[in-house]
């Protein structure tokens, strides 16, 4: 449910080298196209939002998926966090254990 992440129309977000447009779900990281699925773009972008905010795993769940689940939520945001640092590296999102995840190191 992407209209729960962001609103209709969304300026371009740039963090350091982390640059997301949401009206073409595209990515680009330390100048290379990132090429994320749906969910692993509406995740990233949630989180960029709020560079300096933790999000547990079950706000993730019910902001992206649109939905309480909390037997669905974790090994399906676990999951999409993981597929998104396999294609961006790990320390694009850092983990805060027992809380959840938020925004990691994107350099200049």
């Amino acid at each position: 449910m992407l209209r729960k992440v962001f609103p209709e129309y969304e300026p371009e977000l740039i963090i350091g080298e982390l640059r997301i447009d949401p009206m073409s779900y595209s990515v680009v990281f330390k100048g290379s196209v990132v090429d994320l699925a749906p969910k692993e773009f509406e995740v990233l972008y949630l989180l960029a939002q709020r560079p300096k905010v933790i999000f547990s795993k079950q706000i993730i769940y019910d902001a992206v998926w649109g939905e309480s689940n909390e037997n669905l939520a974790f090994q399906t945001v676990e999951n999409t966090i993981w597929k998104i640092r396999k294609k961006m590296g790990y320390d694009v999102i850092r983990t805060v254990n027992t809380v959840g995840y938020g925004l990691g190191v994107i350099e200049n």
